[in-house]
């Protein structure tokens, strides 16, 4: 071989094995595979579970103050009254001194006033073949002569702690809607409700969440707020509002403790001003006095404190408007209210009856 071609082989060799050393220093090193016995072979540790992190709920506009954090339905017992009730519907009813003259249909009988709206009280009553009869405070009537009627059975609320919203009832069956006027949900008479603070305006509407409006008039409304009738430094008396047909009682620390829906005089009967509790009688029967151009008659009408002459409160059991005007000029409740209201104020009862416009 000549000796040109045989030193050019030899600077070829030369460069190969340097190329082939520096490819061995810059790639990755080398992992030795350790030898472990099958005694002392690590214990496989698990992987963590990845904890999802929660994302928080954005809020547009106060939700709803969950209901029992600050009002109590009151105890049903308190409804519970010791008569059952009747209207007579026969002009021409009779009442019997016994029940074997009601069944002989005999002379021996006494008659009501001839009154549009008559009402009796009885505690018992007796099924003689097809007929029924029943005991009044004044003798015995024939069911014929009587429709029976089931005294309300809604209820106010007591106030668990004080509160800054507007809340009352739904006055009338109805559908709430979304700012853009869509129905959203079923309202039912008498369920309680109450206006967000803050939220959004819409004219004619109370804003009852996000996004979702009652009509103003669907819904009778307790402003918690200190009345300004009640002057300054005033506390502990019973406040009744003629505009939205609701009263409302403060104990002597100007709190609200109790609201509800009450039925006040029909064509303005129910007159404005300060009174107080002159009298408290479990039941007294209640009957339009001679000068009076109304006409009725009430037997054992429970529960009535009277504030003036013969103005007062007492339950009524004849009817279930209540958050409308339906009476003579006293102001009814519900019996459950009645109840609940006769045992809270005493004898010289501050009350306070406001037109509330």
């Amino acid at each position: 071989m000549p000796l040109v071609v045989k030193k050019l082989f030899m600077h070829v060799g030369l460069c190969f094995l340097v190329f082939a050393f520096l490819l061995s220093a810059c790639g990755p090193a080398a992992t030795p595979i350790a030898t472990v016995s099958a005694t002392d072979a690590p214990t496989a540790t698990p992987s963590p579970t990845a904890t999802a992190t929660p994302v928080p709920t954005q809020t547009s506009l106060p939700t709803f103050t969950p209901e029992p954090a600050w009002y109590q339905a009151l105890d049903p017992a308190l409804g519970v009254l010791k008569y059952h009730y009747a209207q007579v519907t026969n002009p021409k009813g009779r009442i019997y001194i016994s029940l074997e003259d009601a069944i002989a249909s005999s002379s021996n009988f006494g008659t009501l006033p001839k009154y549009p709206d008559i009402y009796v009280a009885y505690t018992t009553n007796k099924t003689i073949g097809n007929n029924t009869y029943y005991l009044t405070n004044d003798g015995w009537m024939k069911g014929a002569d009587l429709q029976l009627v089931n005294p309300s059975t809604f209820s106010g609320v007591q106030i668990t702690r004080q509160v800054t919203f507007r809340f009352g009832w739904v006055l009338a069956n109805t559908k709430s809607v979304n700012a853009a006027g869509a129905e959203l949900n079923v309202y039912h008479r008498y369920q309680v409700v109450h206006e967000v603070p803050g939220a959004a305006q819409k004219p004619g509407y109370i804003a009852i969440g996000a996004d979702e409006w009652l009509p103003d008039s669907a819904v009778a409304l307790v402003n918690p707020a200190v009345p300004a009738e009640a002057g300054p430094n005033t506390c502990g008396f019973i406040y009744t509002n003629l505009n939205t047909q609701t009263l409302s009682v403060y104990d002597n620390k100007c709190n609200l403790v109790f609201a509800t829906l009450i039925s006040s005089g029909k064509n303005s009967w129910t007159f404005e001003g300060t009174f107080y509790i002159q009298n408290k009688l479990p039941a007294d029967l209640l009957q339009a006095p001679a000068e009076s151009t109304s006409r009725y008659y009430l037997e054992a009408v429970p529960y009535i404190m009277y504030y003036s002459g013969n103005f007062g409160f007492h339950a009524a059991y004849w009817h279930d408007g209540f958050g409308a005007t339906a009476s003579h000029g006293c102001i009814n409740l519900a019996p459950a209210d009645a109840k609940w209201l006769y045992d809270w104020a005493g004898l010289g009862e501050r009350v306070i009856i406001s037109a509330g416009k």
